[in-house]
């Protein structure tokens, strides 16, 4: 039976990347059948202040709220998605990172499992879009928290193994590899022909060779600035060319540690419409100060200051959820268009889906109403409210 349809108005709409308004939507069977400029005269919900957007799109994302998804089972999966869901993130792209190529496939097919379990509970729980598979293919001088013993060349055994794998071809939207790596060119045109988001992170290339991998199919960087060679101004390196070159969408962390605000500043001036903003949360994230729990195959802790760490002081990730993101970033001076963009129709426009993200007719009706303070007050996912 089809859903009656509703109208939500709004002082402020974002869309098409800016804030305007007041306007509407009209929500019916889970999606967005129409756009207002102007609010009608009774909506069904007369929103009386704030902004409404599309919902959060966290790209990577390696778990929050006590849970790695890598590792994540059972009732693991409401836990974390309907506590990521209340923070106004809809959507999300778990994250596994380094590991032997069979511990891989298992947390993709529990991934994908999870997935369906959600879909069928329709509580109000974040979507898994797909799997964002950070590593192995990286590069050992860049490893960052990425095991070394681990790490290997995407030779093409390996990524025909990859996409053979059943829920491996149906789950993978991003894979971040090095592109230096033997192999690595043929790989990324192998997987780029799949419909796979090939980015570049944890690396050593220079930016002739991030160039190169461009040409063969690359779009994405992940987590700018963190875990590569740094830019120079004669040795331009992974930043210079991601930040240049807008065949790339920008992943960049926005906890405003693991990039300073003002490094952050500077990677929204050079590329902001390409800037894919990332919580690159892990279990710790909703969690208390000095929690301690095991990530990746090794122990990491929470710092006084929210950011992962390894026993060496390694960054191993970051202890927010994106909505903090969010209001860090507009804190450091941010536009609050330009930041909300980066958190939604970016993300969904560097997997290629124009279902999410997006306050457009036919797209999912994801929504969040976020207050002056930049809190996110109410979320809809497929136009049904989330429990607070």
């Amino acid at each position: 039976m089809a859903e009656r349809e509703f109208t939500i108005a709004a002082p402020r709409l974002l869309r098409d990347g800016r804030l305007a308004g007041p306007g509407a939507v009209s929500i019916a069977d889970g999606r967005i059948a129409r756009v207002f400029a102007n609010a009608p005269s009774s909506p069904e919900i007369l929103l009386p202040g704030g902004v409404l957007t599309p919902g959060l799109i966290d790209t990577q994302n390696n778990g929050a709220f006590g849970v790695d998804f890598a590792e994540a089972q059972g009732q693991d999966w409401p836990t974390v998605l309907g506590n990521l869901a209340r923070h106004g993130v809809t959507a999300v792209l778990p994250t596994v990172i380094t590991a032997p190529m069979p511990s891989i496939f298992e947390s993709m097919a529990r991934i994908e499992s999870a997935a369906a379990e959600a879909g069928r509970r329709c509580a109000g729980e974040a979507r898994i879009l797909g799997v964002h598979l950070e590593g192995p293919f990286i590069a050992e001088a860049r490893k960052g928290a990425h095991r070394a013993e681990w790490l290997q060349d995407p030779d093409p055994d390996t990524i025909d193994a990859l996409m053979m794998h059943a829920p491996a071809r149906r789950m993978l939207r991003i894979l971040t590899l090095a592109p230096e790596r033997a192999h690595a060119l043929a790989a990324i045109a192998r997987l780029a022909g799949a419909g796979v988001t090939v980015s570049i992170g944890h690396s050593d290339a220079t930016a002739a060779e991030v160039l190169a991998a461009a040409d063969a199919g690359a779009t994405m960087v992940t987590h700018l600035f963190n875990a590569m060679r740094p830019f120079g101004h004669r040795d331009p390196a992974v930043p210079g060319a991601a930040l240049t070159d807008s065949r790339f969408s920008v992943g960049l962390i926005v906890d405003g540690h693991h990039v300073d605000p003002i490094g952050c500043r500077l990677a929204f001036q050079a590329a902001g419409p390409r800037i894919v903003a990332v919580s690159d949360s892990i279990l710790i994230a909703g969690l208390e100060a000095g929690a301690e729990r095991r990530f990746g195959g090794a122990a990491v802790a929470k710092g006084p200051d929210g950011v992962g760490r390894r026993p060496d002081g390694t960054i191993a990730g970051a202890g927010i959820v994106l909505d903090e993101g969010v209001r860090r970033m507009i804190a450091a001076g941010i536009d609050p268009a330009l930041m909300l963009t980066a958190a939604t129709e970016t993300p969904a426009r560097a997997i290629r889906s124009a279902e999410f993200g997006r306050l457009s007719p036919g797209a999912h009706a994801d929504l969040v109403w976020w207050d002056e303070a930049w809190q996110p007050r109410r979320i809809w996912i497929n136009g049904k409210e989330v429990t607070p």
